[in-house]
This record gives structure tokens, C-alpha cells and sequence, in this order.
């Protein structure tokens, strides 16, 4: 009778580490990375954006207080490109890592900053 008491309990121990195991590999297998996407032909664009959507942003040209930006889609197309004026000359410079979103014409650094084809963007205040 102990004998097979320590069966049915080695039995039971042995389907619930099974059973634990199984399931701690499903959960692994459906846990999403969170590192941000890169695209390793523009190495310093910077992913803007959530899970869910964002844009790859990429300042190319210094020429403060203009930059010249680039928008990339997630698989690396170009969506657009233009100049940005940003602060001043004497003011700290922009970098990517200070943009916190691109809305279609604007980008969102502290305030709307709008993309023109030419140099001469309009100021941030």
C-alpha cells in the first residue's frame, strides 16, 4: 500500500513539472521582444514610435539651427525628407533622440515642427 502511494504521488509530481514546463515554453514562445526594430542600412535613424506604428527618423545634414530630416517607413523606405529649423544657432543642437513622434507634416519635438523643401524652415519658438 505505501508503495503505491509513493507511485501515485511520483506519477502526480512528474505531470504538474511536465505540465509546468509546457506551459512556461508556450509562454516564451509568445512573448514578443521589446527591443525597438533597426534598420541596419541607416544606422543612426532612430525608431519613433510604439509597437503598434512609428516612423525610423534620421538627421543627415547639421547646419544649425536647420537640419535636414529623413522619415523612413519600418521596412526602410523613405516616406519623406526635408529641412527642419530648429532653435537657434547659439542653442543646443537637435537630435533624434529628441523627437517623440512624426504626425504626417509635423514632427513633435517640444512644439509642431514643420518640413519644407528648402533651407529655410520655419523657426521653433
Amino acid at each position: 500500500m505505501k508503495i503505491r502511494a509513493w507511485q501515485c504521488l511520483g506519477a502526480f509530481l512528474s505531470s504538474v513539472g511536465l505540465l509546468t514546463i509546457l506551459v512556461g515554453f508556450a509562454v516564451l514562445l509568445r512573448m514578443e521582444s521589446s527591443t525597438e526594430p533597426k534598420l541596419f542600412a541607416h544606422p543612426n535613424a532612430l525608431w519613433v514610435g510604439a509597437e503598434d506604428g512609428g516612423v525610423f527618423v534620421e538627421i543627415t545634414k547639421h547646419e544649425a539651427p536647420d537640419y535636414y530630416v529623413e522619415i523612413r517607413h519600418q521596412n526602410g523606405g523613405m516616406w519623406t525628407e526635408g529641412w527642419v529649423r530648429y532653435g537657434t544657432r547659439d542653442s543646443h543642437p537637435l537630435s533624434a533622440a529628441a523627437i517623440g513622434g512624426y504626425g504626417g507634416e509635423e514632427l513633435y519635438i517640444y512644439t509642431g515642427v514643420a518640413i519644407t523643401p528648402q533651407k529655410q524652415g520655419v523657426g521653433q519658438r
